[in-house]
């Protein structure tokens, strides 16, 4: 472009070039911290704990290398408590896939006036942690419970405390992943499948047969998740499985590490054992999700809603309700009743264990907090191409398959080093809790951050923003809503959180879930009963006053300008 005195301009930079010279310093900048972050959540504790299992001697110099901690392992009995949470996670999944695709296809493709509310329940199963259920069961079937008045009631709810007990309870907990992959893949299929085969004249179970193969890859993601959501369990484990006598591996990883005298290569033999199971099934979900969008293929014409009659209604109401009776009006109402009774005695055990509920929630705002930090870069490098995204993407399903029990056993060994003398603070549960949470927070947050267009960057580069003046005034409006969701669930499963918090809370200051699980296996049932009825009310107002806050700061935030 010529200028009044006659000199050409130098060409701008093209918006890409530009927006890559911008963005490649803060991406080196990211990807440095999350390197830094993974090394020491995951990188360090986990590769000194699983080497013990074959170097027994590699923290005390010795390299010389050994299978003696697997057949102390096997001699422990952990062949037996393998065995057995392979058999109640199989039985769990069978249990909750089909149920999990029924709640799913009345969600999607019924016309029932209270299909809202299955979601809202589903999700409810998703947040309670399981040892809330397994309690619900205890406290139902315990002498002084509400079935106190007839003694052969209580005689038959003795089943629920034993393995037909932590099947159902696990069977519940895993529903969710089943529900959300049919979910989705009802929701993403196209009705030119159902319509082709009416114009063929094919019968009615001839069309079932053709949606079910369609779904077939949506159901075995769903029941891979569910299957290792279930053997690495160790809330349910903790409870049902040990007050019965049923003893699962995760709560024998548990029993190594935290009992006299500690045997970590023994304990990091059970492990190796314990990811023989569920690494192929998160493995075989990878998999069925790649089949699932082969399968379906993009969105065309959603296929049109089943009109159901007044009598299938009603029965499919009828059903509902009755899972919607066991799985959460049961336990919660065996809770609430015990918990009302007057004259327990165990007021001063109460009030004991109220500062567990500070504590808990303390960690879980500064923890969720740390974790959506870093799942924001997390996920942005997870949606650019090139091998840190993908070297991230497996580091974070790996993460997602490791057991929580498993992670929080190579914290106690790796940071009770002189080196790195961690154990038995609060900092070290805070980064477990991180640990834990940021794999899903980063996922929650990829599809958002994908979706933001690219040439808002190269319009705010244009008018002269800095990086962080871009993030403040046009990203963090945009991704605001995705944050909170990522940060308050994430705040969620860290205040329940148990396994970690079993091994690593510092020594007076318990948090919730060790305080229930120590009231439990105390057989304080009245203070087991309050605590569990204290722990839902605090989720529920913790979310209320976050969801308030959130409004709030919304209001607060710079108004995004409109694309013209």
């Amino acid at each position: 472009m010529s200028c009044a005195d006659g000199a050409v301009a130098a060409p701008l930079p093209s918006p890409s070039r530009a927006r890559t010279a911008a963005g490649a310093p803060w991406g080196v900048v990211a990807a440095a911290a999350l390197g830094m972050a993974a090394l020491a959540l995951w990188g360090w504790p986990l590769l000194g704990f699983l080497l013990g299992a074959v170097v027994p001697g590699l923290l005390h110099g010795s390299l010389r290398p050994s299978l003696r901690p697997f057949a102390e392992a096997i001699g422990a009995g952990m062949l037996p408590a393998l065995r057995h949470s392979a058999l109640v996670a199989l039985g769990a999944t069978l249990l909750a896939a089909p149920l999990g695709a029924w709640l799913a296809w009345l969600r999607v493709r019924s016309t029932v006036a209270w299909r809202g509310w299955i979601e809202a329940g589903v999700w409810a199963l998703l947040v309670l942690p399981g040892y809330m259920l397994a309690s619900g069961w205890m406290l139902l079937a315990a002498p002084v419970g509400p079935l106190a008045r007839w003694p052969a009631a209580v005689a038959a709810a003795q089943w629920l405390l034993g393995p037909a007990g932590i099947v159902l309870t696990l069977a519940l907990k895993a529903l969710p992943f089943v529900f959300l992959a049919v979910q989705s893949a009802l929701e993403h299929g196209g009705a030119a499948a159902q319509e082709a085969a009416r114009v063929l004249g094919l019968g009615r179970w001839q069309r079932l047969r053709l949606a079910i193969a369609a779904l077939l890859p949506a159901l075995a993601a769903g029941a891979a998740a569910a299957f290792a959501e279930s053997i690495s369990d160790f809330s349910v484990a903790a409870t049902l499985g040990a007050g019965s006598g049923f003893q699962m591996a995760t709560y024998a990883i548990e029993q190594a590490v935290n009992s006299m005298p500690l045997n970590f290569p023994a304990a990091a033999a059970s492990s190796w054992l314990l990811l023989a199971l569920v690494v192929p099934a998160l493995l075989l979900q990878a998999r069925a999700n790649r089949a699932a969008t082969a399968t379906l293929g993009p969105r065309h014409r959603p296929a049109a809603p089943v009109r159901l009659s007044r009598r299938v209604a009603a029965a499919h109401a009828a059903g509902a309700a009755l899972l919607a009776l066991v799985a959460l009006a049961v336990p919660l109402g065996a809770a609430a009743q015990l918990a009302l009774q007057p004259g327990s005695g165990d007021s001063a055990g109460f009030a004991q264990v109220l500062p567990a509920f500070g504590y808990s929630l303390r960690l879980a705002v500064l923890s969720a907090s740390a974790t959506v930090a870093l799942a924001w870069p997390a996920a942005a490098l997870l949606n650019r191409r090139g091998s840190t995204a993908r070297a991230l993407e497996m580091l974070l399903l790996a993460a997602m398959a490791l057991p929580g029990v498993v992670l929080a056993a190579a914290y106690v060994l790796a940071y009770n080093q002189p080196i790195t003398p961690l154990y038995g603070g609060s900092t070290l549960l805070a980064m477990a809790y991180v640990a834990l949470a940021l794999p899903l927070s980063a996922k929650i947050l990829q599809g958002p951050l994908a979706q933001l267009h690219q040439r808002l960057g190269e319009a705010a580069q244009v008018h002269g923003l800095s990086r962080l003046q871009t993030l403040r005034a046009i990203e963090l409006p945009l991704l605001a809503r995705a944050l909170f969701t990522a940060w308050l669930l994430a705040a969620l499963h860290i205040a329940f959180e148990l396994p970690a918090s079993e091994l690593l809370y510092p020594a007076g200051h318990p948090p919730l879930a060790v305080a229930l699980l120590d009231a439990a296996a105390g057989f304080q049932l009245h203070l087991q009963a309050r605590l569990q009825l204290l722990g839902i009310a605090l989720l529920l107002a913790f979310a209320l006053v976050a969801r308030v806050a959130f409004a709030r700061l919304g209001r607060a935030l710079p108004t995004t300008p409109r694309s013209p």
